[in-house]
């Protein structure tokens, strides 16, 4: 047998990685002979540009009163400032660009003085109704109504705050994450006291409109106090915490973890739904949170329609040692939700809303772990629809709507009424299981 021998060329190619290395050993030691350190000039330059990182990633805003606040928050400058603001009352008024509004800018946050939220208020009682609508735009035709701190930015966040508000002076929202400027919205609100007075909405996240299709808000609210947000009118909202795809929005997702919150004495603890649009999500996680002595405690909709159909929808909802206890119609449930503990429906239609016959094909995912849910008004602590109307029309709210619920450990123990659909519909295609 003839051995194999290799040509030199063939043995460079084999040993290119060692030769490689070998090349730069002795580059590196020329330029070391050269040079002995890396030129001074550089090292400033890399200092430089380091340091001005560091100063973008920890830039401070120090606020002491309400003209430095809305100087603040409305100097482009500040893009991913943090304003800290000193104890004291600040009163918000409409002399102030965007009509007194505090709308954050990109990667902004707002906090006061950590370990007392008490200390920092934000007064919104004296901000007129005209402060609280935005005009049209091509990707959202109609006025939109808004909130006292606008959020969606990139990375916002409140902190350490009292929100307050005149129980007499009727707002839309104390927070709204309806700025739409990244594909991303990263929220935090944290250790906060939102006392709403007249506020519909103490808290509403979410994406609201065709400006944001396609978009995705993360939202952590952990640690806060959520109460007292009751509009005066029969007829008015008051919900604690509203988590929704709103007006048109399609292809849009909210993703919400809850934790360690107290929401009480609200007409409503928290409403959950897509309104008005198609193809969207909502995944939220409840830990620890205390959902008491509202008028209802949550109520969610996979799909609801405000003024136009809401199709293929999706609301996920998984709570974990989570109180939703004593919510026993005290204030008065807005519109016309039932009192309870836990209302939970795959498709739903109400009077002065959307005609029934418009939810179709969505979807409601709703388990609770360990959670505690008892003392609520209702014939059950957790009514249950597949698709739920209150029109007095024999139409259902729609079809193909579904509803799961999983009870787990001590959750068992709850009550539950469970219908696939009200008003009934003869095709079935309407259903709710329960799980235990």
């Amino acid at each position: 047998m003839k051995k194999k021998i290799l040509s030199p060329a063939l043995l460079l190619i084999k040993d290119n990685r060692l030769i490689a290395l070998i090349a730069f050993a002795f580059l590196l030691a020329s330029c070391q002979k050269e040079t002995g350190t890396i030129p001074q000039q550089e090292k400033s330059s890399a200092a430089t540009i380091t340091n001005r990182n560091a100063e973008k990633q920890s830039k401070k805003i120090y606020v002491s009163n309400v003209d430095e606040l809305y100087a603040g928050i409305n100097n482009p400058n500040n893009a991913g400032a943090t304003l800290v603001l000193a104890p004291g009352t600040y009163s918000l008024n409409a002399n102030h660009p965007k009509a007194g509004r505090l709308e954050l800018g990109y990667d902004m946050s707002l906090i006061g003085q950590p370990g007392d939220a008490g200390q920092v208020i934000i007064d919104a009682t004296n901000l007129p109704a005209s402060s609280f609508t935005l005009p049209p735009t091509p990707g959202l035709p109609a006025p939109l109504p808004t909130g006292v701190v606008r959020m969606g930015n990139g990375k916002n966040s409140l902190e350490w705050l009292t929100l307050q508000n005149d129980p007499l002076h009727v707002i839309r929202s104390f927070v709204q994450t309806d700025i739409v400027a990244t594909p991303i919205a990263e929220i935090r609100i944290a250790h906060s006291i939102i006392k709403g007075g007249g506020c519909n909405i103490g808290m509403s996240v979410g994406n609201f409109g065709a400006t944001a299709n396609r978009r995705v808000v993360e939202a952590e609210i952990e640690d806060n106090e959520i109460m007292n947000n009751i509009n005066p009118s029969p007829t008015g909202n008051g919900t604690g915490i509203q988590i929704v795809n709103h007006r048109g929005t399609e292809d849009a997702s909210v993703i919400a973890t809850l934790g360690r919150n107290y929401i009480h004495d609200n007409k409503a603890g928290m409403i959950i739904s897509n309104i008005s649009c198609q193809h969207c999500a909502i995944e939220i996680r409840s830990y620890d949170n205390r959902v008491e002595n509202n008028g209802v405690g949550v109520a969610m909709r996979a799909g609801f329609n405000e003024s136009t159909p809401s199709i293929s929808n999706s609301l996920k909802f998984d709570a974990y040692a989570t109180f939703v206890k004593n919510n026993t119609s005290s204030p008065a449930p807005p519109f016309s939700n039932p009192a309870c503990g836990v209302f939970a429906a795959g498709g739903g239609s109400m009077l002065l809303f959307g005609l029934p016959g418009t939810v179709n094909d969505n979807k409601l995912d709703v388990s609770f772990y360990g959670c505690v849910i008892e003392g609520n008004d209702g014939n059950a602590q957790i009514l249950a629809y597949g698709a739920h109307s209150t029109y007095p029309l024999p139409a259902p709210a729609g079809t193909g709507n579904a509803t799961n619920i999983y009870l787990h450990g001590i959750s068992a123990n709850a009550t539950i009424s469970a219908t696939a659909s009200f008003p009934a519909e003869p095709a079935g295609t309407n259903t709710v299981n329960v799980y235990r």
